[in-house]
């Protein structure tokens, strides 16, 4: 993470709790997937599991229609901007360097498809005897970067649930099933969680989901077969609980 990743990082943890319950219902756009997300929308594989957290998401394709909106002038939305504007820089070339591994063409530009999102853990939501604050699930992405405030975050190895540690300024990078069918099951999904603690405690996440653009056509590295990424994309998101991904994002 640059200086201005780790600035950006710790004004949106520290801002929230700042934010009022009436900014958050009015800067919520659902049906997009935007905004302030309540506790519990969204689930790994069932509605009765739902994931114990507060969402915040940002998308820079819906930007430019929220200028008029009041909260798009306040500090804390500037911080968004700066963070999604360079982690999004990095998750292009990254997946430009995978594609170069398997002697593919550059990928198609990933901004307007892909998104951020907080996840915020509080510690006033009740107690709960699950093992696992978020089910063991792999994300429907390309890639997904992940910068949590306390460990938590586990990858599962069979029956093994190992730990993610990370230094002050690193991201954890994990694979998703998007890039699993396009790398024509070369690169496999990075099953994980996220364990709910003995006692309640704050933890957030900022995360980052890589998608592709909904308007391209995709083929797969080995088999060099077309892949309809956009389809498979939009089932997981709404397998996840949100709606849909619209086809063709309107473009700041």
């Amino acid at each position: 993470m640059t200086p201005t990743m780790m600035e950006s990082y710790a004004l949106l943890i520290d801002g929230f709790s700042a934010i009022t319950d009436e900014t958050k219902r009015s800067y919520c756009f659902v049906d997009e997937t935007d905004g302030f997300l309540p506790f519990g929308s969204e689930y790994a594989h069932t509605k009765a599991n739902p994931d114990l957290c507060e969402r915040f998401c940002y998308w820079h394709a819906h930007s430019a229609k929220r200028q008029l909106h009041p909260f798009s002038q306040t500090r804390y939305l500037s911080a968004a901007i700066a963070y999604e504007r360079e982690i999004c820089g990095l998750a292009q070339r990254l997946i430009d360097g995978v594609c170069q591994e398997f002697n593919a063409p550059s990928f198609p530009p990933i901004r307007d498809s892909s998104y951020l999102q907080l996840c915020v853990y509080g510690s006033s939501h009740p107690g709960s005897e699950r093992q696992f604050a978020q089910d063991p699930h792999e994300d429907g992405h390309l890639l997904t970067f992940i910068r949590p405030t306390l460990d938590g975050l586990v990858i599962l190895r069979g029956r093994s649930l190992e730990p993610v540690r990370l230094l002050e300024n690193e991201l954890a990078v994990l694979s998703g099933s998007l890039l699993t069918q396009l790398s024509d099951c070369a690169i496999p999904a990075t099953y994980h969680a996220v364990l709910n603690p003995a006692r309640p405690r704050k933890r957030s996440s900022l995360i980052y989901f890589a998608n592709p653009d909904g308007t391209q056509e995709f083929v797969g590295f080995r088999r060099r077969q077309r892949v309809d990424l956009f389809r498979a994309m939009n089932d997981r998101h709404t397998g996840f609980g949100n709606k849909p991904i619209f086809q063709q994002p309107e473009l700041a």
